[in-house]
């Protein structure tokens, strides 16, 4: 509501509010008159990142202050809900994502990131048809600062499209068999996690999901305005974007396959598919009957390999935990164990891995990886330290 004399403007929560005759005769906020280790110590308690980012632009103290106490990383959980590390390293409690009511849905789930958008996924609406009746309906990425909704196809489809249906097969180099490309055809998904190779803000990005409906892995593709192409590789596990390539690791065994994705007239393709890792570092505990688990993550512009060693599979009983920087510029690429992170932080999820300097942020150690498992809770998570090679437990704040 605007005042008689006209005098309004924005507050956080995007109300408009009317200005005291101090802002108008300083021509400043009121926020600049707060010393700053005050004001950076209520920043840090605020848990919305898009909250922080509004904050960053009501004046230039305010600025200064955010840049010298940054923002602890915000953690989406599969059910839209976040939280975030205090500086002891426990987790907040949780809130809900804010969502446009045009994409909102009972039990909708979070199944990727990237910079500020979000990807989730939501149940297919017909339920007459047993088999699709847990199949995801759609996909969309969201923007948690400007509300943008970008909507991807539909995630299960019942009807042929003669016209543009298309099949093509690639030779697996250095490695044996073929690999099916398949698109326009029958398909139902359930999405587990979702990567992307750029930013949704530009034109020209790449959307690659892994579907596990009725335990049948799917890796499928899409690019903004196109179908999605479903590609029949042995049993996908995780998918991680590097140096302009696809990287999908498989389950059953550590097999890392590489992916080169053109386009050319006749629209987006993969043109070449490698198996570029083949085999563990001698004396590895899987060659021996040990169950093990991997995850991909890009750290410091390395494509780092995490393998969990598990002694009991079903009691998920943690045994070993190795991480290797591939060696992209070999063939196959070559494995190098690393035992440090440099200060740095790692997340591991099944819906993805981020990195982040723990130095950025006050009062949080370093060399640290977090894990979450697959159904997670955050009562349930646990970190694994790179300096001593110790697990603990992490507690909800």
């Amino acid at each position: 509501m605007e005042s008689a004399g006209g005098n309004s403007g924005v507050v956080l929560g995007g109300m408009p509010q009317t200005k005291s005759r101090l802002e108008i005769d300083a021509g400043v906020s009121l926020w600049a008159g707060l010393n700053p280790d005050i004001l950076g110590d209520v920043l840090r308690f605020l848990p919305c990142l898009a909250d922080l980012a509004r904050c960053a632009v009501i004046g230039e103290p305010t600025q200064t202050v955010t840049s010298c106490h940054h923002p602890l990383p915000q953690l989406v959980l599969p059910d839209f809900k976040i939280t975030s590390l205090t500086d002891k390293g426990d987790l907040m409690p949780v809130r809900r994502v804010p969502v446009p009511k045009e994409v909102a849905a009972d039990e909708l789930r979070c199944v990727g990131s990237f910079d500020g958008w979000l990807v989730g996924a939501t149940p297919n609406k017909d339920r007459s048809d047993e088999y699709n009746r847990d199949a995801d309906g759609e996909c969309f990425l969201v923007n948690v600062f400007s509300r943008k909704v970008i909507r991807l196809p539909q995630l299960c489809s019942m009807s042929y499209n003669f016209s543009a249906y298309s099949r093509r097969t690639l030779s697996v180099i250095n490695g044996s068999g073929h690999v099916h490309f398949c698109a326009n055809d029958l398909y139902t998904l359930s999405l587990c996690q979702v990567v992307l190779s750029a930013s949704p803000e530009s034109s020209e990005y790449i959307v690659a999901g892994l579907s596990d409906h009725k335990g049948a892995p799917i890796l499928a593709l899409w690019q903004p305005g196109d179908d999605f192409m479903a590609v029949e590789i042995d049993g996908p596990r995780y998918l991680s974007f590097y140096q302009g390539k696809l990287y999908v690791l498989t389950r059953h065994r550590t097999r890392l396959f590489t992916c080169e994705l053109v386009e050319d007239d006749r629209g987006f393709m993969v043109s070449r598919i490698e198996c570029s890792l083949t085999e563990l570092p001698r004396h590895h505990p899987y060659q021996e009957g040990g169950a093990i688990s991997c995850n991909m993550v890009v750290w410091r512009g390395e494509l780092l390999l995490i393998i969990r060693h598990n002694g009991d599979y079903l009691k998920r009983q943690l045994h070993k935990l190795e991480e290797f920087a591939l060696d992209v510029a070999t063939n196959p690429y070559g494995l190098t164990e690393i035992h440090s992170l440099n200060g740095d932080c790692i997340f591991v999820g099944l819906g993805g891995c981020k990195s982040f300097a723990a130095g950025l942020h006050h009062g949080v150690e370093g060399d640290l990886i977090y894990f979450v498992p697959d159904d997670w809770k955050p009562y349930d998570t646990f970190v694994y330290s790179m300096r001593d090679g110790k697990m603990s437990k992490t507690e909800a704040g």
